[in-house]
């Protein structure tokens, strides 16, 4: 129950939220007719003053005088009641309040921009980097990636697998008709389904003791044939018999060699 109590005489009175709002809390003393602000001495029944508490009749009277309270008399800021409770509320100053009404919604559009924009960027990476790859799975795609290649600076160039390719045989034997030179002959195989390009070969003479003693890396240019188009690459499923002179002046005593292709 709220109760307040009139300031000049202290008597006693029950009062409503609601006669409380007919006059922003303006009242008059029923006891000594006494005109004042309700709010300001508003307390609990609990904690009421010692004056004795008038009757129904002289707050009834008190009631009705609040209608009758003339409008020249200056109203005061009604003051904020805090309620107390036992469990201890936070308080959140209204300032803060207008701040986080305030806030503009974030647009959702910008993220979704830098995002599409992130994996276009990706994507071109990934694509740039298996573009051997890629040519080799979608052979059509080959232009394309070609003309992405342009501003790169890069090119497409054909796959190179190690292990799809093998030498099948070889010999290496000293011209009948020059004796400073040796005829290489072998039979390269590409194994892969698609085309390659074609490998370095390194030719190793040894001695007696399968010592290296002079060793030669030959280019595809070198040991192709003059009508074999190398950039057309190694012909996949197929085989490309290799015969070679080379000059060779006995100064180092040769009695074996070693033949392998490798890609750089």
């Amino acid at each position: 129950m709220i109760q307040t109590h009139c300031p000049e005489c202290g008597t006693t009175f029950r009062v409503t939220p609601e006669q409380l709002k007919a006059k922003q809390g303006k009242v008059r003393c029923g006891e000594c007719q006494h005109v004042f602000n309700a709010l300001e001495t508003l307390h609990d029944a609990m904690t009421a003053p010692a004056a004795p508490i008038e009757s129904e009749p002289e707050f009834e009277a008190m009631a009705d005088s609040v209608a009758d309270i003339p409008e020249d008399v200056p109203v005061e800021p009604a003051p904020v009641i805090e309620a107390q409770d036992e469990i201890p509320w936070e308080e959140v100053e209204p300032r803060q309040v207008e701040e986080i009404e305030a806030q503009p919604r974030r647009r959702a559009w910008p993220w979704v921009l830098a995002s599409v924009l992130a994996l276009m960027m990706l994507t071109l990476q990934l694509t740039m980097q298996y573009r051997v790859e890629l040519s080799v799975l979608a052979p059509t795609m080959k232009p394309l990636l070609l003309a992405l290649c342009q501003p790169f600076d890069c090119d497409v160039p054909l796959p190179h697998v190690g292990d799809l390719v093998s030498i099948e045989a070889s010999d290496l034997h000293p011209d009948a008709r020059q004796k400073d030179q040796l005829i290489l002959a072998a039979t390269l195989k590409n194994r892969a389904p698609f085309a390659q390009a074609y490998p370095h070969l390194e030719l190793t003479l040894t001695d007696t003791f399968d010592k290296a003693i002079l060793r030669r890396v030959l280019l595809p240019a070198e040991y192709l044939a003059a009508d074999v188009n190398s950039a057309k690459g190694f012909v996949a499923n197929s085989e490309i018999a290799v015969n070679l002179a080379l000059c060779y002046d006995g100064s180092a005593p040769a009695t074996g060699y070693r033949l392998y292709l490798f890609y750089p």
